[in-house]
């Protein structure tokens, strides 16, 4: 469709211009929902730069920010939504939801605290009571659960070629 306008992130103050990896993967799997009235949810927005970008991208959606700490952003459209709070507080969630997508999201972003347990409780609640019946749910930056400086993070350790050999028992070769 001709009609289809770039995912380009580079007037927007937000990670995502530096992450272009996420961009293009972005494009191709919101493609048929730009010109929809979607409903985004994105937890973790940090200076508030990516609701601008979905509000741009998106011209009927409603765009739903959730942030640890309080961001303030113009939005004369009134589509872009902002809530302060902690992306496990499950009540929360539902207060959001119930105010801004009462049938769901359509789209979910985890760009918060990047903390396994914490992306474990909001994804759980979010996608069994807030994400509509093919909804997107992303979880981005997953990586930093290998960086050992990261709070819950633990350094990735390749087991011995041997864990991955099928063990033999009573003449079969199987994989335990």
């Amino acid at each position: 469709d001709d009609n289809i306008k770039p995912l380009d992130a580079s007037t927007y103050d937000t990670d995502k211009a530096k992450m272009t990896h996420y961009l293009r993967y972005y494009e191709q799997w919101f493609e048929s929902l730009w010109d929809q009235p979607i409903a985004l949810l994105e937890l973790g927005i940090h200076k508030g730069g990516s609701m601008l970008l979905w509000r741009d991208y998106f011209p009927k959606g409603t765009i739903v920010g959730l942030d640890f700490n309080q961001v303030k952003l113009e939005d004369p459209t009134g589509r872009v939504h902002l809530y302060q709070g902690g992306q496990q507080d499950t009540a929360l969630l539902d207060r959001i939801a119930a105010e801004t997508a009462p049938k769901g999201f359509d789209i979910i972003i985890d760009d918060a605290a990047h903390m396994g347990e914490l992306a474990r409780i909001s994804f759980w609640h979010l996608f069994d009571h807030h994400l509509k019946p093919g909804g997107l749910y992303i979880i981005e930056d997953w990586g930093t659960g290998y960086w050992e400086t990261w709070p819950d993070g633990t350094c990735y350790k390749p087991a011995p070629d041997t864990a991955c050999r099928p063990k033999r028992r009573r003449g079969l070769s199987r994989l335990w």
